[in-house]
Protein backbone atom coordinates (compact mmCIF):
# COMPACT_ATOMS: atom_id res chain seq x y z
CA UNK A 1 0.00 0.00 0.00
CA UNK A 2 1.07 3.72 -0.72
CA UNK A 3 1.29 5.76 1.81
CA UNK A 4 -0.89 9.05 2.16
CA UNK A 5 1.07 12.39 0.89
CA UNK A 6 2.01 14.54 3.59
CA UNK A 7 0.21 17.38 1.95
CA UNK A 8 -3.29 15.83 1.66
CA UNK A 9 -2.72 14.87 5.32
CA UNK A 10 -2.46 18.59 5.85
CA UNK A 11 -5.13 19.51 3.45
CA UNK A 12 -7.94 17.63 5.45
CA UNK A 13 -6.57 18.01 9.28
CA UNK A 14 -5.79 22.24 9.36
CA UNK A 15 -9.74 22.69 8.57
CA UNK A 16 -11.21 19.80 11.00
CA UNK A 17 -8.45 21.07 13.65
CA UNK A 18 -10.21 24.64 13.12
CA UNK A 19 -13.84 23.03 13.53
CA UNK A 20 -12.76 21.36 16.51
CA UNK A 21 -11.04 24.40 18.25
CA UNK A 22 -14.22 26.21 17.25
CA UNK A 23 -16.79 23.73 19.04
CA UNK A 24 -13.68 23.61 21.75
CA UNK A 25 -14.32 27.41 22.03
CA UNK A 26 -17.78 27.76 21.87
CA UNK A 27 -18.57 25.31 24.63
CA UNK A 28 -16.30 26.62 27.07
CA UNK A 29 -18.04 30.10 26.04
CA UNK A 30 -21.51 28.86 26.12
CA UNK A 31 -20.77 27.56 29.51
CA UNK A 32 -19.79 30.29 31.48
CA UNK A 33 -22.64 32.24 29.65
CA UNK A 34 -25.27 30.16 30.91
CA UNK A 35 -28.61 32.00 32.31
CA UNK A 36 -27.06 34.92 30.61
CA UNK A 37 -27.21 37.38 27.61
CA UNK A 38 -25.47 36.27 24.46
CA UNK A 39 -22.23 38.05 23.69
CA UNK A 40 -22.07 41.59 21.54
CA UNK A 41 -26.36 42.01 22.18
CA UNK A 42 -28.19 45.61 22.48
CA UNK A 43 -31.63 46.39 23.72
CA UNK A 44 -32.93 49.65 22.72
CA UNK A 45 -29.27 50.86 22.17
CA UNK A 46 -28.14 49.56 25.56
CA UNK A 47 -25.53 47.24 25.98
CA UNK A 48 -26.81 43.79 27.59
CA UNK A 49 -24.08 41.20 26.29
CA UNK A 50 -22.97 38.50 28.92
CA UNK A 51 -25.61 40.55 31.37
CA UNK A 52 -27.01 37.83 34.29
CA UNK A 53 -30.46 38.12 34.58
CA UNK A 54 -31.35 40.33 37.65
CA UNK A 55 -28.87 43.15 36.23
CA UNK A 56 -30.46 42.69 32.59
CA UNK A 57 -33.80 43.60 34.38
CA UNK A 58 -32.56 46.57 35.78
CA UNK A 59 -31.61 47.66 32.25
CA UNK A 60 -34.81 46.87 30.69
CA UNK A 61 -36.89 48.73 33.79
CA UNK A 62 -34.66 51.86 32.24
CA UNK A 63 -35.48 51.21 29.00
CA UNK A 64 -39.68 50.98 29.96
CA UNK A 65 -39.31 54.19 31.43
CA UNK A 66 -37.66 55.77 28.55
CA UNK A 67 -40.29 54.34 26.22
CA UNK A 68 -42.80 56.20 28.54
CA UNK A 69 -41.41 59.28 28.04
CA UNK A 70 -41.26 59.07 24.23
CA UNK A 71 -42.84 61.71 22.27
CA UNK A 72 -45.37 60.38 19.97
CA UNK A 73 -46.64 62.42 16.87
CA UNK A 74 -50.35 61.87 16.58
CA UNK A 75 -51.02 63.76 12.75
CA UNK A 76 -55.10 64.34 11.99
CA UNK A 77 -55.95 66.29 8.76
CA UNK A 78 -56.10 68.98 10.75
CA UNK A 79 -52.66 69.21 12.59
CA UNK A 80 -50.33 66.97 14.51
CA UNK A 81 -50.54 66.71 18.06
CA UNK A 82 -47.50 65.70 20.58
CA UNK A 83 -47.45 63.77 23.48
CA UNK A 84 -45.86 61.28 25.46
CA UNK A 85 -46.21 57.49 24.91
CA UNK A 86 -47.18 56.24 28.01
CA UNK A 87 -49.89 58.38 27.84
CA UNK A 88 -51.51 56.21 24.95
CA UNK A 89 -50.96 53.40 26.71
CA UNK A 90 -47.72 51.97 25.25
CA UNK A 91 -45.70 49.71 27.55
CA UNK A 92 -42.98 47.75 27.30
CA UNK A 93 -43.72 44.35 28.74
CA UNK A 94 -40.55 44.08 31.14
CA UNK A 95 -41.03 40.75 31.65
CA UNK A 96 -41.06 39.27 28.40
CA UNK A 97 -38.39 41.30 27.29
CA UNK A 98 -35.90 39.86 29.59
CA UNK A 99 -36.73 36.46 28.45
CA UNK A 100 -36.61 37.25 24.93
CA UNK A 101 -33.10 38.91 25.35
CA UNK A 102 -32.32 35.16 27.31
CA UNK A 103 -33.39 33.14 24.59
CA UNK A 104 -31.98 34.61 22.05
CA UNK A 105 -30.30 31.89 20.46
CA UNK A 106 -33.19 29.29 21.18
CA UNK A 107 -34.51 29.39 18.00
CA UNK A 108 -30.96 28.77 16.04
CA UNK A 109 -30.35 24.69 15.56
CA UNK A 110 -27.94 23.37 17.50
CA UNK A 111 -25.36 22.79 14.94
CA UNK A 112 -25.67 26.17 13.56
CA UNK A 113 -24.88 28.13 17.35
CA UNK A 114 -21.28 27.44 16.98
CA UNK A 115 -21.46 29.94 13.90
CA UNK A 116 -23.73 32.40 15.19
CA UNK A 117 -21.54 32.63 17.72
CA UNK A 118 -18.85 33.45 16.06
CA UNK A 119 -20.31 35.61 14.07
CA UNK A 120 -21.25 37.64 16.98
CA UNK A 121 -17.33 38.78 17.19
CA UNK A 122 -17.54 40.15 14.02
CA UNK A 123 -21.49 41.37 13.83
CA UNK A 124 -23.50 42.94 17.17
CA UNK A 125 -27.19 41.96 17.46
CA UNK A 126 -30.04 43.62 18.88
CA UNK A 127 -32.46 41.46 21.35
CA UNK A 128 -36.24 42.78 20.34
CA UNK A 129 -38.39 44.63 22.30
CA UNK A 130 -42.14 43.54 23.52
CA UNK A 131 -44.10 46.05 23.61
CA UNK A 132 -48.14 46.09 24.63
CA UNK A 133 -50.82 49.12 24.33
CA UNK A 134 -53.54 49.39 26.64
CA UNK A 135 -56.93 50.03 24.87
CA UNK A 136 -58.48 52.13 27.73
CA UNK A 137 -55.62 54.16 27.81
CA UNK A 138 -54.76 54.79 24.08
CA UNK A 139 -58.35 56.02 23.62
CA UNK A 140 -58.29 58.21 27.22
CA UNK A 141 -55.16 59.79 25.86
CA UNK A 142 -56.69 60.64 22.52
CA UNK A 143 -59.89 61.77 23.93
CA UNK A 144 -57.56 64.25 25.66
CA UNK A 145 -55.76 65.77 22.75
CA UNK A 146 -57.26 69.27 21.39
CA UNK A 147 -58.60 67.62 18.35
CA UNK A 148 -61.65 66.26 20.30
CA UNK A 149 -64.28 68.40 20.68
CA UNK A 150 -66.94 67.40 23.27
CA UNK A 151 -70.72 67.03 21.50
CA UNK A 152 -72.94 70.06 23.39
CA UNK A 153 -75.89 68.22 24.00
CA UNK A 154 -79.02 70.84 24.32
CA UNK A 155 -80.43 72.27 27.54
CA UNK A 156 -83.41 73.40 28.87
CA UNK A 157 -83.32 77.16 29.69
CA UNK A 158 -86.18 78.26 32.42
CA UNK A 159 -87.67 81.45 31.80
CA UNK A 160 -90.48 83.49 33.99
CA UNK A 161 -92.92 83.39 30.12
CA UNK A 162 -92.06 79.51 28.88
CA UNK A 163 -88.91 77.34 29.13
CA UNK A 164 -86.64 77.56 26.33
CA UNK A 165 -83.59 76.09 24.82
CA UNK A 166 -80.35 76.27 24.17
CA UNK A 167 -79.75 74.17 21.04
CA UNK A 168 -76.60 71.54 21.01
CA UNK A 169 -74.22 71.21 18.34
CA UNK A 170 -71.35 68.87 17.49
CA UNK A 171 -68.37 67.46 18.24
CA UNK A 172 -65.11 65.36 17.12
CA UNK A 173 -63.39 61.95 18.04
CA UNK A 174 -59.86 61.55 17.22
CA UNK A 175 -60.63 57.42 16.09
CA UNK A 176 -58.14 54.94 18.02
CA UNK A 177 -58.69 52.53 14.89
CA UNK A 178 -55.01 51.40 14.00
CA UNK A 179 -53.63 53.64 15.90
CA UNK A 180 -52.34 50.97 18.61
CA UNK A 181 -51.11 49.13 15.84
CA UNK A 182 -48.87 51.84 14.37
CA UNK A 183 -47.50 52.47 17.67
CA UNK A 184 -46.10 48.92 18.36
CA UNK A 185 -44.58 49.13 14.69
CA UNK A 186 -42.75 52.04 14.95
CA UNK A 187 -41.93 51.37 18.55
CA UNK A 188 -40.78 47.91 17.59
CA UNK A 189 -38.56 49.77 14.84
CA UNK A 190 -36.82 52.16 17.59
CA UNK A 191 -38.29 54.72 15.85
CA UNK A 192 -38.03 58.16 17.55
CA UNK A 193 -40.15 60.32 17.84
CA UNK A 194 -43.15 57.86 16.77
CA UNK A 195 -45.09 59.05 13.56
CA UNK A 196 -49.03 58.09 13.41
CA UNK A 197 -51.58 58.99 11.42
CA UNK A 198 -55.24 59.43 12.59
CA UNK A 199 -58.57 59.83 11.57
CA UNK A 200 -61.06 62.00 13.03
CA UNK A 201 -65.06 62.35 12.53
CA UNK A 202 -68.21 64.28 13.70
CA UNK A 203 -69.57 63.46 17.18
CA UNK A 204 -73.37 64.20 17.00
CA UNK A 205 -75.33 65.34 20.49
CA UNK A 206 -77.17 61.90 21.68
CA UNK A 207 -80.21 64.29 21.80
CA UNK A 208 -81.79 66.33 18.85
CA UNK A 209 -82.76 69.65 19.33
CA UNK A 210 -86.46 68.58 18.08
CA UNK A 211 -86.19 66.46 21.48
CA UNK A 212 -85.62 68.96 23.28
CA UNK A 213 -87.93 71.57 22.16
CA UNK A 214 -90.98 69.20 22.72
CA UNK A 215 -90.01 68.43 26.05
CA UNK A 216 -89.50 72.58 27.13
CA UNK A 217 -92.80 72.70 25.14
CA UNK A 218 -94.89 70.23 27.19
CA UNK A 219 -92.68 71.22 30.54
CA UNK A 220 -94.50 75.27 29.59
CA UNK A 221 -97.67 74.27 29.59
CA UNK A 222 -97.58 71.82 32.44
CA UNK A 223 -96.43 74.68 34.48
CA UNK A 224 -98.71 77.48 33.22
CA UNK A 225 -100.51 77.64 36.40
CA UNK A 226 -98.55 77.34 38.93
CA UNK A 227 -98.50 74.56 41.47
CA UNK A 228 -100.89 73.88 44.22
CA UNK A 229 -98.76 72.44 47.33
CA UNK A 230 -100.66 70.81 49.81
CA UNK A 231 -97.82 70.43 52.56
CA UNK A 232 -99.32 68.58 55.32
CA UNK A 233 -102.35 70.17 54.80
CA UNK A 234 -101.41 73.68 54.37
CA UNK A 235 -101.83 75.09 51.06
CA UNK A 236 -100.05 77.33 49.03
CA UNK A 237 -100.09 78.21 45.34
CA UNK A 238 -96.28 78.31 43.81
CA UNK A 239 -96.51 80.77 40.60
CA UNK A 240 -95.18 79.46 37.25
CA UNK A 241 -92.46 81.39 36.79
CA UNK A 242 -91.15 80.30 40.26
CA UNK A 243 -91.59 76.79 39.82
CA UNK A 244 -89.94 77.09 36.05
CA UNK A 245 -86.62 78.84 37.67
CA UNK A 246 -86.48 75.37 39.72
CA UNK A 247 -85.80 73.54 36.53
CA UNK A 248 -82.53 72.29 34.27
CA UNK A 249 -81.59 69.09 32.68
CA UNK A 250 -79.25 66.95 31.68
CA UNK A 251 -78.38 64.01 29.98
CA UNK A 252 -78.06 60.48 30.57
CA UNK A 253 -78.26 57.65 28.95
CA UNK A 254 -78.81 59.52 25.33
CA UNK A 255 -82.09 60.96 26.66
CA UNK A 256 -82.50 64.55 27.80
CA UNK A 257 -84.07 64.43 31.36
CA UNK A 258 -85.46 67.31 33.44
CA UNK A 259 -83.82 67.94 36.82
CA UNK A 260 -85.10 69.98 40.05
CA UNK A 261 -82.94 72.16 42.00
CA UNK A 262 -83.61 71.18 45.42
CA UNK A 263 -82.57 73.91 47.57
CA UNK A 264 -83.82 76.34 45.43
CA UNK A 265 -87.46 74.91 45.94
CA UNK A 266 -86.61 74.12 49.25
CA UNK A 267 -86.51 78.08 49.91
CA UNK A 268 -88.98 79.02 47.91
CA UNK A 269 -91.44 76.62 49.97
CA UNK A 270 -90.18 77.44 53.41
CA UNK A 271 -91.08 81.18 52.10
CA UNK A 272 -94.34 80.51 50.85
CA UNK A 273 -96.06 77.57 54.04
CA UNK A 274 -97.13 79.42 56.77
CA UNK A 275 -97.23 78.19 60.61
CA UNK A 276 -94.91 77.82 63.35
CA UNK A 277 -92.24 75.33 62.67
CA UNK A 278 -89.88 75.27 66.30
CA UNK A 279 -89.51 72.59 68.04
CA UNK A 280 -90.04 73.21 71.90
CA UNK A 281 -88.86 71.03 75.05
CA UNK A 282 -91.50 70.92 77.99
CA UNK A 283 -90.48 72.79 80.98
CA UNK A 284 -91.44 72.01 84.61
CA UNK A 285 -91.00 75.05 86.75
CA UNK A 286 -92.49 76.53 90.07
CA UNK A 287 -95.09 79.15 89.77
CA UNK A 288 -96.72 80.58 92.73
CA UNK A 289 -95.81 77.43 94.68
CA UNK A 290 -96.79 75.21 92.44
CA UNK A 291 -95.22 72.77 89.87
CA UNK A 292 -96.45 73.70 86.22
CA UNK A 293 -95.56 71.24 83.23
CA UNK A 294 -95.39 73.66 80.07
CA UNK A 295 -95.97 71.10 77.56
CA UNK A 296 -93.51 69.79 74.61
CA UNK A 297 -94.00 70.84 70.75
CA UNK A 298 -92.85 68.66 67.97
CA UNK A 299 -91.69 71.22 65.30
CA UNK A 300 -92.16 70.61 61.44
CA UNK A 301 -89.93 72.14 58.71
CA UNK A 302 -90.19 72.43 54.88
CA UNK A 303 -89.21 70.02 53.83
CA UNK A 304 -89.56 66.31 53.56
CA UNK A 305 -86.75 64.13 51.88
CA UNK A 306 -88.32 62.89 49.25
CA UNK A 307 -89.72 66.75 48.56
CA UNK A 308 -87.59 67.57 45.24
CA UNK A 309 -88.63 63.97 44.00
CA UNK A 310 -92.25 64.48 44.61
CA UNK A 311 -92.00 68.06 42.94
CA UNK A 312 -90.46 66.68 39.52
CA UNK A 313 -92.51 63.78 39.43
CA UNK A 314 -95.80 66.23 39.14
CA UNK A 315 -93.91 68.26 36.88
CA UNK A 316 -93.14 65.74 34.28
CA UNK A 317 -96.90 64.53 34.78
CA UNK A 318 -98.06 67.99 34.00
CA UNK A 319 -99.92 68.00 37.34
CA UNK A 320 -101.17 71.11 38.96
CA UNK A 321 -101.20 69.75 42.27
CA UNK A 322 -98.62 68.02 44.50
CA UNK A 323 -98.68 66.79 48.18
CA UNK A 324 -95.90 66.85 50.30
CA UNK A 325 -94.72 66.28 53.94
CA UNK A 326 -93.01 68.39 56.31
CA UNK A 327 -89.91 67.42 58.60
CA UNK A 328 -91.29 67.06 61.63
CA UNK A 329 -88.66 67.45 64.59
CA UNK A 330 -89.11 65.81 67.60
CA UNK A 331 -88.74 67.60 71.12
CA UNK A 332 -86.09 65.94 73.12
CA UNK A 333 -87.60 66.69 76.52
CA UNK A 334 -91.56 65.73 76.03
CA UNK A 335 -94.45 66.39 78.32
CA UNK A 336 -94.55 62.88 78.85
CA UNK A 337 -91.24 62.37 80.34
CA UNK A 338 -91.52 66.02 82.65
CA UNK A 339 -94.70 63.82 83.75
CA UNK A 340 -92.92 60.96 84.05
CA UNK A 341 -90.19 62.85 86.14
CA UNK A 342 -92.98 62.57 89.13
CA UNK A 343 -92.13 66.07 90.89
CA UNK A 344 -95.27 67.98 92.23
CA UNK A 345 -94.36 68.52 96.27
CA UNK A 346 -91.41 69.25 98.47
CA UNK A 347 -89.36 66.25 99.89
CA UNK A 348 -87.01 65.38 103.05
CA UNK A 349 -88.36 65.78 106.48
CA UNK A 350 -88.86 68.76 109.27
CA UNK A 351 -85.63 69.29 111.70
CA UNK A 352 -84.69 72.60 113.45
CA UNK A 353 -81.85 74.90 112.82
CA UNK A 354 -81.25 78.33 114.89
CA UNK A 355 -84.38 78.31 116.72
CA UNK A 356 -86.83 77.74 113.27
CA UNK A 357 -88.80 74.75 112.28
CA UNK A 358 -86.81 73.55 108.81
CA UNK A 359 -90.05 71.85 107.04
CA UNK A 360 -88.73 70.06 103.99
CA UNK A 361 -86.34 72.75 103.08
CA UNK A 362 -83.72 74.62 105.11
CA UNK A 363 -82.94 78.10 105.86
CA UNK A 364 -79.60 79.72 107.05
CA UNK A 365 -79.47 83.24 108.20
CA UNK A 366 -77.03 86.03 107.47
CA UNK A 367 -76.75 89.76 108.45
CA UNK A 368 -78.67 91.65 105.44
CA UNK A 369 -76.56 94.82 105.61
CA UNK A 370 -73.81 92.17 104.61
CA UNK A 371 -72.82 94.09 101.51
CA UNK A 372 -71.00 91.82 98.16
CA UNK A 373 -71.08 89.19 100.05
CA UNK A 374 -75.12 89.10 100.46
CA UNK A 375 -75.00 90.06 96.67
CA UNK A 376 -73.41 87.20 96.32
CA UNK A 377 -75.58 84.87 98.04
CA UNK A 378 -78.67 86.68 95.95
CA UNK A 379 -77.22 85.81 92.41
CA UNK A 380 -75.75 81.76 93.39
CA UNK A 381 -79.79 81.51 94.60
CA UNK A 382 -80.52 82.81 91.43
CA UNK A 383 -78.66 81.12 88.80
CA UNK A 384 -79.30 77.94 90.69
CA UNK A 385 -83.23 78.64 91.15
CA UNK A 386 -85.14 76.15 88.46
CA UNK A 387 -82.77 73.61 87.82
CA UNK A 388 -83.99 70.13 87.32
CA UNK A 389 -81.69 66.90 87.90
CA UNK A 390 -83.10 63.72 86.46
CA UNK A 391 -82.82 60.12 88.08
CA UNK A 392 -79.08 59.48 87.97
CA UNK A 393 -78.10 62.68 86.96
CA UNK A 394 -75.51 64.65 89.86
CA UNK A 395 -76.25 67.95 90.61
CA UNK A 396 -73.03 70.32 90.68
CA UNK A 397 -73.09 73.65 92.24
CA UNK A 398 -69.62 74.53 90.38
CA UNK A 399 -71.06 72.24 87.32
CA UNK A 400 -74.37 74.59 87.18
CA UNK A 401 -73.19 78.52 87.99
CA UNK A 402 -69.37 77.56 86.94
CA UNK A 403 -66.41 80.20 87.78
CA UNK A 404 -67.62 83.55 89.67
CA UNK A 405 -67.14 86.61 87.93
CA UNK A 406 -68.41 90.10 87.50
CA UNK A 407 -69.52 89.33 84.40
CA UNK A 408 -71.98 87.10 85.84
CA UNK A 409 -73.35 89.37 88.19
CA UNK A 410 -70.86 88.70 91.60
CA UNK A 411 -68.65 90.93 93.03
CA UNK A 412 -65.97 91.17 95.48
CA UNK A 413 -66.37 89.78 98.98
CA UNK A 414 -65.06 88.44 102.26
CA UNK A 415 -63.56 84.63 101.63
CA UNK A 416 -60.79 82.31 103.50
CA UNK A 417 -57.92 80.65 101.36
CA UNK A 418 -54.94 78.92 102.72
CA UNK A 419 -56.33 79.82 106.04
CA UNK A 420 -56.33 83.11 105.91
CA UNK A 421 -59.33 85.89 105.33
CA UNK A 422 -59.06 87.63 102.16
CA UNK A 423 -61.44 89.10 99.82
CA UNK A 424 -62.31 87.56 96.07
CA UNK A 425 -65.01 87.72 93.33
CA UNK A 426 -67.82 85.30 94.82
CA UNK A 427 -66.93 85.80 98.57
CA UNK A 428 -69.93 84.24 100.45
CA UNK A 429 -71.22 82.11 98.12
CA UNK A 430 -70.31 79.45 101.15
CA UNK A 431 -73.59 80.32 102.82
CA UNK A 432 -75.32 78.84 99.57
CA UNK A 433 -73.46 75.22 99.69
CA UNK A 434 -74.31 75.19 103.22
CA UNK A 435 -77.80 75.63 102.81
CA UNK A 436 -78.04 73.41 99.84
CA UNK A 437 -75.94 70.52 101.67
CA UNK A 438 -78.36 70.53 104.19
CA UNK A 439 -81.43 70.48 102.11
CA UNK A 440 -79.90 67.36 100.43
CA UNK A 441 -78.83 65.99 103.65
CA UNK A 442 -82.39 65.77 104.84
CA UNK A 443 -83.86 64.32 101.47
CA UNK A 444 -81.42 61.46 102.22
CA UNK A 445 -79.49 62.35 98.65
CA UNK A 446 -75.84 61.19 98.07
CA UNK A 447 -73.52 63.59 98.60
CA UNK A 448 -70.77 63.32 96.77
CA UNK A 449 -68.27 66.37 97.09
CA UNK A 450 -68.26 68.34 99.82
CA UNK A 451 -65.58 70.51 102.24
CA UNK A 452 -66.64 71.92 105.65
CA UNK A 453 -64.94 75.57 106.32
CA UNK A 454 -61.63 75.12 107.97
CA UNK A 455 -62.81 77.53 110.93
CA UNK A 456 -66.56 77.04 112.34
CA UNK A 457 -69.44 79.97 112.33
CA UNK A 458 -71.99 80.31 113.92
CA UNK A 459 -74.25 80.95 110.97
CA UNK A 460 -73.82 77.27 109.75
CA UNK A 461 -74.75 73.88 111.82
CA UNK A 462 -71.74 72.60 113.35
CA UNK A 463 -70.10 69.65 111.13
CA UNK A 464 -72.68 69.80 108.35
CA UNK A 465 -71.82 72.76 106.21
CA UNK A 466 -69.74 73.21 103.29
CA UNK A 467 -67.22 75.63 101.29
CA UNK A 468 -66.60 76.73 97.80
CA UNK A 469 -63.56 77.48 95.71
CA UNK A 470 -63.22 77.05 91.81
CA UNK A 471 -62.97 74.04 90.30
CA UNK A 472 -63.01 73.01 94.04
CA UNK A 473 -63.93 72.67 96.61
CA UNK A 474 -67.13 71.64 94.93
CA UNK A 475 -70.57 70.53 96.55
CA UNK A 476 -72.71 68.06 94.65
CA UNK A 477 -74.93 65.60 95.12
CA UNK A 478 -76.59 62.62 92.69
CA UNK A 479 -80.12 62.07 92.22
CA UNK A 480 -80.20 58.38 93.29
CA UNK A 481 -84.11 58.83 93.11
CA UNK A 482 -86.43 57.30 90.84
CA UNK A 483 -88.13 60.73 90.51
CA UNK A 484 -86.56 64.11 89.25
CA UNK A 485 -86.08 66.63 91.45
CA UNK A 486 -86.45 70.61 90.78
CA UNK A 487 -84.27 72.68 92.97
CA UNK A 488 -85.86 76.05 94.28
CA UNK A 489 -83.41 78.45 95.76
CA UNK A 490 -85.00 81.36 97.22
CA UNK A 491 -84.24 84.51 99.34
CA UNK A 492 -85.31 87.05 101.48
CA UNK A 493 -84.38 89.24 103.60
CA UNK A 494 -81.33 88.04 105.75
CA UNK A 495 -82.01 84.14 104.45
CA UNK A 496 -81.57 81.99 102.19
CA UNK A 497 -83.63 79.31 101.47
CA UNK A 498 -82.94 75.75 99.70
CA UNK A 499 -85.79 73.45 98.85
CA UNK A 500 -86.35 70.16 96.96
CA UNK A 501 -89.48 69.51 95.12
CA UNK A 502 -90.12 65.61 93.75
CA UNK A 503 -92.05 62.66 95.37
CA UNK A 504 -91.35 61.71 98.68
CA UNK A 505 -88.87 58.26 98.52
CA UNK A 506 -86.08 58.74 101.43
CA UNK A 507 -85.58 61.73 104.40
CA UNK A 508 -82.53 61.75 106.47
CA UNK A 509 -81.79 62.49 109.51
CA UNK A 510 -78.76 63.53 112.38
CA UNK A 511 -78.60 60.20 114.90
CA UNK A 512 -75.09 61.16 115.88
CA UNK A 513 -71.95 63.64 116.13
CA UNK A 514 -68.62 63.67 117.97
CA UNK A 515 -65.07 65.64 118.15
CA UNK A 516 -62.03 63.98 118.25
CA UNK A 517 -58.77 66.22 118.10
CA UNK A 518 -56.17 65.76 115.14
CA UNK A 519 -53.19 68.61 116.03
CA UNK A 520 -54.81 72.25 116.20
CA UNK A 521 -58.06 70.88 114.82
CA UNK A 522 -61.12 69.52 116.46
CA UNK A 523 -62.41 66.76 113.89
CA UNK A 524 -66.54 66.98 114.09
CA UNK A 525 -68.16 63.45 112.60
CA UNK A 526 -71.84 63.39 111.71
CA UNK A 527 -73.51 60.39 111.51
CA UNK A 528 -76.87 60.57 109.14
CA UNK A 529 -79.76 57.75 109.33
CA UNK A 530 -81.22 57.52 105.70
CA UNK A 531 -84.97 56.04 105.79
CA UNK A 532 -86.04 55.00 102.36
CA UNK A 533 -89.59 54.69 101.11
CA UNK A 534 -89.01 50.96 101.10
CA UNK A 535 -88.56 50.73 104.88
CA UNK A 536 -84.88 50.04 105.05
CA UNK A 537 -82.46 52.61 106.49
CA UNK A 538 -78.95 52.96 105.87
CA UNK A 539 -76.07 55.41 107.43
CA UNK A 540 -73.17 57.41 106.50
CA UNK A 541 -71.06 60.01 107.93
CA UNK A 542 -69.12 63.56 107.47
CA UNK A 543 -66.68 65.19 108.87
CA UNK A 544 -65.89 68.65 109.19
CA UNK A 545 -61.95 69.74 110.63
CA UNK A 546 -61.84 73.19 112.58
CA UNK A 547 -58.43 74.56 113.34
CA UNK A 548 -57.90 76.26 116.86
CA UNK A 549 -58.77 79.97 117.00
CA UNK A 550 -55.44 81.64 115.90
CA UNK A 551 -54.07 78.89 114.04
CA UNK A 552 -54.21 78.30 110.43
CA UNK A 553 -53.63 74.76 110.10
CA UNK A 554 -53.17 71.69 111.83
Amino acid sequence: MRRPRARLVLGLGIPLLIVVVLLAAWAIDSSSASGKVPRNVTLGGRDISKLPEDELANTVADVADHYADVEVQVRTPERTYKVKAGTLGLKLDQKATVQKALDLDEDTSLPGRPFVWASSFLEERSAPLAFTVDDAALEKGLAGLGGNATASEPSLVPGANAITILSGSSGTVIQTEGVADQILAKAKDGDEPIIVNAKVTAKEPDVSDADAQAIADKLTAGTAKGLAIDASGKQTLIPAATVRSWLGSKVERGKLVVTLDAEKAKAALTDAIPGDSRTVDATVKLVNGAIVISPSKDGATCCAADTAARLLAAINAGSPTVGIDLEVSKAKFTTEMAQKLGIKEPVGTTTTWNGQPQVKSFTTYYDPGGGGRVTNIHRIADLVNGTVVKPGETFSINGTVGQRTTAKGFVEAGAIANGEHVDEIGGGVSQFATTMFNAAYFAGLDITAYQAHSEHFARYPRGREATMGFPNPDMAWKNDTPYGILIESTWGNGTVTVRLWSTQYAYGEQTGSSDSRSGNCTVVTTTRTIHKGDGSTATDQFRARYRDEGKTTC
